[in-house]
């Protein structure tokens, strides 16, 4: 039975060559119902990694899993620093109190794990609290650069320091039931779909409306 701070799976090394600056936030690729996977050709430096990431999940949770999941891609080519990271700061879990698997890639500075015995409270809020007073320096671990990995929900991790500024690539490829409905989320305008959006908070942003999953 996986408890949190479990580690995630590591599905080997991808070079990715991205040349412009770009960020895509949850950008809608697949929808739930269908097997296509629709981008646009800006995106086609990924679609390797993102075919390898399909191909596992399939494997990992089976066709009908795929076949019923939304499929977001967030990309993003940009430069980071000191004090400004690209994605959010702290201890936390992606898809924390649900089923979806995320898949996550970079080309440098890499996403730190901890693998501490985490007893969390099943709150959004709550948890990133105990997330940071619990998470023990000695247990972090880090994958090479390049490394796809998938994590669920157990998987605790924060963004990595950036001693200087520098042009750093981030991949992640989320599978979920559940419409991510924040307004903000990039737009695939070459997919046919309209559904509400959320406004953002200054807190934890949730991909999902609360209760799903």
């Amino acid at each position: 039975m996986r408890t949190y701070g479990a580690l995630p799976a590591e599905l080997g090394h991808y070079d990715i060559d991205c040349r412009e600056f770009m960020f895509y936030q949850y950008l809608p690729v697949k929808l739930a119902g269908v097997t296509e996977v629709v981008m646009e050709r800006r995106l086609d430096c990924f679609r390797l990694i993102l075919g390898a990431i399909c191909c596992d999940y399939v494997g990992f949770r089976g066709l009908n899993a795929f076949v019923d999941s939304y499929v977001y891609l967030t990309a993003k080519h940009m430069v980071t620093a000191p004090g400004a990271p690209m994605n959010r700061p702290g201890w936390h879990s992606d898809g924390f109190l649900t089923s979806d698997i995320n898949y996550i890639w970079s080309d440098c500075f890499p996403t730190v794990f901890n693998c501490s015995s985490f007893s969390l409270t099943l709150d959004d809020e709550i948890s990133l609290d105990e997330m940071s007073a619990q998470a023990a320096p000695y247990a972090d671990c880090c994958y090479g650069d390049g490394t796809l990995l998938r994590l669920d929900q157990f998987c605790v991790h924060r963004v990595a320091d950036i001693p200087a500024p520098l042009v750093r690539t981030f991949l992640k490829v989320s599978f979920s039931l559940d419409r991510y409905d924040l307004i903000g989320n990039s737009h695939n305008f070459e997919l046919n779909y309209d559904w509400p959006m959320r406004e953002r908070k200054l807190t934890r942003n949730v991909p999902q409306p609360v209760g799903k999953s």
